[in-house]
């Protein structure tokens, strides 16, 4: 079954064309499926082998055992992006104090994670990313009718931080990951 979600995202300017001159990809023609046995992973390339190698080995996994959910980009019938997402929370400590309601009594703000969350390397810069997110958070306003979810957390690659950035994401104040870089993004209605 295919997703289609539109919600409205910040505006950001974004040029219509890539540094490549290759045009960017219009959410409206992207579909967003979730994952499937049936559908061909092995095709999908990107930068880093760890993102290729789960989403062909453990994605699926992760998914029947309900740890993660992954749903792919799809454009002319190819993958040409995936997410997986998870239940999460962010200790309160850990947000800006500007981000943090005075009015919110607990010590944890539920969370949706991207766990994982990579672009095809030939459809880097055409919009692909930004349309995942937008997908993301309408997955996350969705989610917050039935479950308490405010927050959205990501462990973002050194080489992916200003991607996030641009798009409202902050570092959490207490970073101890070597790896990762801690970030989560309040507002994601």
């Amino acid at each position: 079954m295919a997703y289609s979600y539109t919600i409205e995202m910040p505006p950001i300017d974004s040029p219509t064309t890539t540094d490549a001159g290759l045009p960017k990809i219009p959410l409206s023609d992207l579909s967003f499926e979730r994952l499937t046995a049936n559908r061909d992973t092995l095709s999908f390339f990107c930068a880093h082998q760890e993102l290729i190698d789960y989403l062909t080995v453990d994605a699926l996994k992760n998914q029947d055992a309900h740890v993660a959910v992954t749903y792919l980009a799809i454009y002319k019938g190819k993958c040409v992006g995936y997410f997986s997402l998870l239940n999460d929370s962010i200790i309160k400590k850990d947000i800006d104090p500007e981000d943090d309601k005075d009015w919110y009594t607990y010590s944890y703000y539920p969370a949706i994670k991207i766990a994982r969350f990579a672009t095809h390397q030939e459809y880097e810069g055409r919009g692909v990313g930004r349309a995942m997110l937008t997908v993301i958070r309408s997955i996350a306003t969705t989610v917050s009718k039935y479950s308490g979810c405010c927050v959205l957390t990501v462990d973002a690659k050194p080489d992916a931080e200003s991607f996030y950035d641009k798009f409202g994401f902050h570092r959490a104040l207490k970073t101890k990951r070597k790896n990762t870089i801690p970030m989560y993004r309040c507002n994601i209605f």
